[in-house]
């Protein structure tokens, strides 16, 4: 597998489920989405891409021959930003132990712990879709009580560890009517890749773009200069971020880069 041919000072962050990488795959989808890969190569002396992503690295490589992809971007943070993976020219992944050095080592001890605190009151099953990460434990609540949501989110804090709350996205292939509780370590998590990776390689963060399509992108939306969701969001996230895509998938990511490069044109003629 290629990864995109030269690197730019500007940095593109993109959700992969129902963002990059369209779950049904349809054959006109699929187009848009080698359309978007020829793209971001052409403009690889613009932009350097990173997949931020729950997935972990071995669904993503699953998908990736599914829908027939030929290239890797120039980082990929998987397991919803704990593992962190440089890409280099020749298609070599190559994790960044620095990024997770700085976790705690009985991480899973803890999640073990808050886990057996909360059935003790309401029940969390565990996922099995996501593939296997050390660094990432994820369960699902299915209910509507913000107070047990909330006793969620306090018994993570409880035992210094993070959690993701986020309503599930059914077009990802998650149940209906369900929340992904995703326990991860403090100093983990799709913002802090975003910001280990502009603090390590200087880009700018407030001329960084991101694209999601779900809650769960949100902050890494609100934390990069220009942060978009997918017009193929989830009513979630759309009714929370002001910036929507007229388009979605491919179309929407392409609708906001075409419009980048006219401007980075314009300012290099001034």
């Amino acid at each position: 597998m290629k990864r995109f041919k030269e690197e730019g000072d500007t940095l593109i962050c993109f959700d992969f489920d129902e963002t990059y990488f369209p779950h049904a795959c349809s054959v006109d989808q699929l187009k848009r989405l080698w359309q978007l890969e020829d793209f971001l190569d052409v403009q690889s002396h613009r932009f350097s891409t990173m997949w931020v992503t729950g997935s972990s690295l071995e669904t993503i490589r699953e998908k990736m021959a599914r829908a027939d992809m030929r290239y890797f971007p120039h980082r990929i943070a998987a397991s919803l930003g704990t593992e962190l993976y440089r890409v280099t020219a020749s298609g070599q992944l190559e994790l960044d132990d620095g990024y997770s050095s700085r976790f705690p080592h009985d991480f899973s001890n803890r999640v073990i712990q808050v886990v057996d605190r909360l059935n003790q009151s309401l029940t969390i099953e565990p996922q099995t879709n996501l593939g296997t990460s050390g660094w990432m434990h994820n369960y699902y609540y299915f209910g509507e009580s913000e107070d047990e949501l909330e006793r969620i989110r306090s018994s993570a804090r409880d035992f210094g560890i993070a959690v993701n709350v986020s309503r599930c996205n059914p077009n990802a292939g998650d149940p209906v009517d369900a929340y992904d509780i995703d326990f991860i370590p403090q100093g983990a998590g799709k913002i802090a890749a975003v910001d280990y990776v502009c603090n390590r390689y200087t880009f700018q963060i407030e001329h960084a773009y991101a694209f999601g399509d779900s809650g769960n992108d949100l902050g890494m939306l609100r934390y990069v200069g220009n942060g978009y969701v997918l017009g193929n969001g989830t009513e979630e996230a759309k009714r929370e971020h002001g910036r929507v895509t007229e388009g979605t998938y491919a179309d929407g990511i392409l609708e906001v880069l075409h419009r980048a490069v006219r401007e980075m044109g314009s300012r290099a003629r001034d």
